[in-house]
């Protein structure tokens, strides 16, 4: 493992830990379904309430610890997955890379270790708000660190 290559993706780990937060609803978020014909918000408590609550801490250290867990998402894409998805194009690259590193995460974090340290039931795999918002975390993950590779040279190391 090259933990310069991991270094790269920690930044764009956390870019991309705030957009899925933005997406999802940290507290009081704009992921909305459709109840009973009416609408609300599809994580009430906010992603952010439920990652603190898991520990027993508030919603200020679940922020901490979502960015947290981003940036080290982002060091292990860069360190151990970006190089296994080369498709010849970079924006193949992030459609199919960034898809498939989402799915991994939704479910090993969002249907494996959440559950597991909250006491819920694992491997649930209910579509919804945490699935398109790490699937979104993937995508935007990947643009990201094609565009930094790009824009500092970093391709061809």
């Amino acid at each position: 493992m090259d933990t310069d290559k991991m270094r790269r993706g920690i930044i764009p780990g956390i870019m991309a830990g705030y957009v899925f937060l933005a997406y999802v609803g940290a507290g009081a978020g704009p992921a909305m379904v459709m109840e009973g014909g009416e609408l609300s918000n599809a994580m009430p408590n906010g992603m952010i309430d439920m990652i603190g609550g898991m520990i027993g801490a508030d919603a200020f250290v679940g922020f901490i610890l979502h960015i947290v867990f981003s940036a080290v998402i982002g060091g292990l894409y860069t360190g151990l997955f970006a190089d296994r998805v080369d498709l010849g194009n970079p924006l193949l690259n992030i459609a199919v890379g960034g898809l498939i590193y989402g799915l991994i995460w939704w479910i090993i974090g969002g249907n494996i270790i959440m559950p597991a340290v909250a006491g819920g039931d694992i491997l649930q795999l209910s579509i919804g708000p945490s699935f398109y918002g790490h699937i979104i975390f993937g995508h935007v993950l990947a643009f990201l660190v094609v565009l930094r590779d790009r824009a500092f040279g970093m391709n061809d190391e």
